[in-house]
């Protein structure tokens, strides 16, 4: 059961390593051999890499589909890409065993092993009603909506096929699409939500899985990459920034609050505008506040400068253009304040075109 597909040309030292895997009786194999688990289906799972008996195992009957990443699985020519034999993996995931409870120096075989082997996604298969807002079922047509989505026969559920796989367990949020599975099928909003944002445990474990399935990608390529990403999220995340002391500005209301601390009820103008928007547009909630990198939130007193700044000088040389060779008048007006500090007004008349 532990024998390697050979995904490499180099078959000799694929062989030698297999002989050398099933003689190995160390500490370590004894110790993954006799684990804890809570059914004897798990405990089998983790004797893929160590058991010694390599009599062949009966196809599973559910339908999978193999993913488009498989091909570039099998072409690695390194044997420590090789990948278990995917029969010998368990397809339905309300019946698998966490990824962190194999042994850690084959976590990365049974990852590509699934990969190989695909998400378990049964079309022809009659799904179950039951209660939940009225008789509810899973709908064959999610699978096409969302990639990542896997359905378990033996729960009735469905699960996330890539938080199974890369799943960091320090991150908090989507456990129910890796721990038991999902079944509020009158909910499919969730599916989204399962998403989430950019910084969401999801995306980061699908940035994993990209990388895992592209490891000849060159550092050069990811780098370009993700500065694309990045570029196209700044510049939303900038826009949206700047709608509010356009906003402001035209209205003459102040940006800053006295206390524009998170627990604040009130945090200052240009804050609550830039709040009310996340609250109400799904969009601007991706990129903007909680959701943007801590080091990039386009919310500091300096940046509020600079884009006020910028609407002076681009309003100034909209007018400029406005006004051209024709005739114009300016109007100043001067007061000082209550520390005698000279508070200068301009009034610039002229007939727009």
């Amino acid at each position: 059961a532990g024998a390697l597909v050979n995904t490499s040309p180099i078959a000799e030292h694929v062989q030698v390593e297999q002989q050398v895997q099933v003689q190995n009786t160390s500490p370590s194999n004894q110790l993954h051999s006799t684990m804890s688990s809570p059914s004897v289906q798990n405990q089998q799972q983790l004797q893929i890499v160590g058991a010694t008996n390599t009599s062949p195992i009966a196809e599973p009957e559910i339908e999978h589909e193999a993913s488009e990443e498989s091909e570039n699985i099998e072409e690695e020519n390194d044997t420590e890409d090789a990948v278990y034999d995917v029969q010998l993996l368990e397809p339905d995931p309300g019946k698998r065993i966490a990824i962190a409870d194999y042994d850690v120096n084959d976590q990365n075989r049974i990852r590509r092993g699934y990969i190989a082997k695909g998400a378990c996604r049964p079309k022809k298969y009659a799904f179950p009603q039951h209660p939940v807002g009225g008789m509810r079922r899973f709908v064959a047509k999610w699978f096409k909506s969302y990639k990542w989505l896997e359905y378990s026969k033996e729960l009735d559920a469905a699960f996330c096929f890539v938080c199974y796989l890369f799943k960091d367990n320090s991150h908090v949020g989507g456990d129910c699409f890796v721990n038991g599975g999902f079944r509020n099928w009158n909910h499919k909003a969730s599916f989204g939500k399962h998403v989430g944002g950019i910084n969401s445990a999801h995306n980061k474990a699908q940035e994993k899985y990209n990388f895992f399935i592209a490891p000849k990608t060159t550092i050069v390529e990811s780098f370009s990459s993700t500065t694309k990403q990045d570029k196209v999220l700044y510049i939303a995340r900038l826009t949206y920034s700047l709608k509010c002391p356009r906003f402001l500005l035209g209205q003459g209301l102040a940006f800053r609050g006295h206390d524009e601390r998170e627990v604040s009820l009130n945090k200052g103008n240009f804050l609550e505008l830039l709040h009310w928007l996340a609250e109400n547009f799904e969009e601007v909630n991706k990129v903007v506040l909680k959701n943007a990198p801590k080091n990039n939130k386009m919310i500091a007193h300096e940046i509020q400068t600079d884009l006020i700044n910028s609407c002076a000088k681009e309003t100034t040389r909209l007018m400029m253009e406005e006004l051209g060779d024709s005739c114009f008048s300016i109007l100043a007006d001067e007061s000082s304040d209550v520390y005698l500090q000279e508070q200068l007004a301009l009034c610039l008349r002229y007939v727009d075109k």
